[in-house]
């Protein structure tokens, strides 16, 4: 299964282009043989997080190194950024299945690598997450609510803050 893995391509990026997603261009999907399984991301621009509902952004460290981190209770998903993910001393697995993210201008990635039990410091304390490697232009990792409901997270969108 690991001579399947793409290690070292992109995302196969599907659907319209546009809004500030890193989806675009023709539908690109490759057949992997594995399965599919659907899940969304709710990609923004800094400067757009201030003014939405759903997410809260900050700062984590991710094995000790800084990085920028949208909380995202839109998406199913959790997920780091492939140029940040580079500069990691650990690699990605390759998954089971193919990932099939949607996005909000009605776009599709394709993913199937991921990196495992990632170990993420916040205010004092150390968590771990799966990350699924996407290339995400505006921040360095997106925590969804796989990793939001894991830890009980409750976040306040209004003070734009996160307890866990």
């Amino acid at each position: 299964m690991a001579r399947d893995c793409p290690r070292g391509q992109a995302a196969a990026p599907t659907g319209p282009a546009g809004g500030s997603d890193a989806a675009a261009g023709p539908s690109q999907r490759r057949d992997t043989g594995k399965g599919i399984v659907k899940g969304r991301v709710f990609i923004l621009t800094q400067t757009e997080v201030p003014e939405s509902t759903s997410v809260v952004g900050g700062t984590i460290y991710v094995y000790g190194f800084s990085a920028r981190v949208l909380m995202d209770s839109g998406g199913s998903h959790s997920f780091i950024a492939s140029r940040f993910a580079s500069c990691l001393n650990v690699f990605p697995d390759c998954m089971p299945y193919v990932l099939d993210v949607s996005t909000t201008t009605g776009g599709s990635m394709c993913i199937d690598s991921v990196y495992r039990d990632c170990e993420i410091s916040m205010a004092g304390i150390t968590v771990y997450a799966d990350l699924n490697v996407l290339p995400i232009p505006y921040f360095d990792v997106i925590l969804g609510m796989d990793w939001l409901s894991a830890y009980r997270a409750c976040m306040d969108c209004y003070n734009k803050t996160v307890e866990f």
